[in-house]
């Protein structure tokens, strides 16, 4: 068969789009691989029991991803309610308060998902809770080069400014519930001590690295289907001389 210049041309795009597709997927199984270690890494901070908080802020910031126990008395004069949130199909906000240490410190504790028709409005500040014993997870609390604007909602409870955001960011946080703020939150786990109407905290899953290994395996594929499909179609073009 002569080799023509059309055909070296697309024998060149077959071999480069093969290469290609499987460099992607070597580059998949490496990230997986890198991915197992930052997720071993997440759950062995998990498993660690966690900090018990009463009395005053640690020294050193938690590390992000870390158990924590707050104890301590929740903040009344301020309620945030992040707007947009759903649980099982149904529309409703994740709501966040702080803890007051002893010390005076407070710390950010989202505490899980109310009910809310219109995604934005409840009023969880009727509750007269006032003791603090949440567990969660250190998460930080970042400032933002365009914080989302805050709306105030008309509040039910004297002395309390109940608050819509679409997300935190810290200098918001800051301006509302006033210094002295730790400068990481918590997100509260199920494992927290609970009463009827509490609202339903997020179970923290550590994500999968497996799905990486599919897009790998997915790649290899691509490769395969082009060079073997390409070599195929080469084959049945060539004259038979028998």
């Amino acid at each position: 068969m002569k080799l023509t210049a059309r055909s070296l041309f697309l024998g060149a795009l077959v071999v480069a789009a093969t290469a290609t597709c499987v460099r992607l997927g070597f580059w998949q199984l490496a990230r997986m691989h890198q991915k197992h270690t930052i997720h071993a890494a997440q759950r062995a901070l998990l498993a660690r029991p966690p900090l018990e908080l009463d009395r005053a802020l640690p020294a050193t910031t938690p590390e992000t991803g870390s158990r924590v126990r707050l104890r301590g008395r929740w903040e009344a004069s301020v309620v945030v309610l992040l707007s947009g949130r759903t649980h099982l199909g149904a529309a409703g906000v994740s709501l966040v308060s702080a803890v007051r240490l002893g010390s005076g410190e407070q710390v950010l504790v989202e505490r899980g998902w109310i009910e809310a028709d219109d995604a934005r409005t409840a009023h969880p500040e009727r509750a007269t809770d006032s003791l603090a014993d949440a567990i969660g997870v250190v998460r930080p609390l970042a400032r933002s080069p365009r914080p989302t604007p805050w709306a105030e909602l008309a509040s039910e409870r004297p002395g309390t400014r109940l608050w819509s955001a679409r997300a935190l960011d810290a200098d918001s946080a800051a301006a509302r519930f006033g210094p002295p703020l730790a400068t990481w939150m918590v997100q509260e786990l199920p494992e927290s001590p609970r009463r009827a109407g509490d609202p339903i905290p997020e179970e923290y899953v550590v994500p999968d690295e497996t799905m990486h290994l599919s897009y790998a395996i997915q790649w290899f594929g691509f490769a395969a289907i082009i060079g073997l499909g390409s070599l195929a179609l080469a084959l049945r073009r060539v004259p038979d001389r028998s």
